[in-house]
């Protein structure tokens, strides 16, 4: 077999799903690492000033801990969606370096939101990146659905059950960035409490349906 034929073998089955989620791994990975960048003090600094710069790590460490956080939730959802597909069309690629070059770009959004968090535009750069990702995941999950490339959920809502996760954490980002950019980031982040109710009523719509037992 010639090498352009196994290329063409290869386009018309299954995507080899352990490369592409090696490379995936490798991009959340690089973007988690990149975050703590912004955790640092200046080097000519001591005593009394070094406890200042110390004190000042405040936002940076908090703007680290809420963007790992989130990297880390878009890590398992997408690790979670392609386990459960098959990935045949090169347009799930294509949508899939998409998805990943905007994950590569959460470092920028988190470095301004800890550097300049009294500006509202840093809130809504942030919350327009993460919800691009969920967008994408979205998108994904759309067209693996029309190839029929998708398990269904095995819940009350077999295809629409892919959707909840994805669109209820873009909401309560869209939520936590209109509070934040109307002039009230400290009361914006209130809106990561919605999380809980949203994850716990998604886990129970996606439950298996109960059999009843024959008599």
């Amino acid at each position: 077999m010639t090498e352009g034929d196994e290329d063409e073998g290869n386009d018309s089955g299954e995507v080899d799903l352990g490369r592409l989620l090696a490379l995936s791994d490798g991009v959340f990975a690089i973007a988690m690492t990149l975050l703590v960048l912004d955790i640092r003090i200046p080097d000519d600094v001591h005593g009394d000033d070094f406890l200042r710069a110390m004190a000042d790590l405040k936002p940076a460490i908090a703007g680290y801990l809420i963007s790992y956080l989130v990297i880390g939730v878009l890590w398992l959802t997408h690790h979670r969606l392609f386990r459960r597909l098959r990935v045949r069309h090169s347009r799930i690629m294509t949508l899939n370096v998409v998805l990943l070059g905007l994950v590569a770009l959460l470092p920028f959004p988190s470095s301004l939101l800890a550097k300049h968090g009294d500006e509202p535009l840093s809130y809504a750069l942030y919350a327009a990146n993460v919800c691009a990702v969920f967008a994408m995941q979205v998108l994904i999950i759309a067209v693996s659905q029309r190839n029929g490339d998708i398990v269904p959920m095995r819940g009350r809502f077999p295809r629409l059950g892919w959707y909840f996760q994805p669109m209820a954490a873009g909401l309560v980002f869209a939520v936590w960035a209109i509070v934040a950019v109307s002039g009230y980031p400290g009361q914006a982040n209130y809106a990561w409490w919605l999380l809980v109710p949203l994850i716990l009523g998604i886990r129970r719509l996606n439950q298996p349906k109960p059999v009843l037992a024959q008599s």
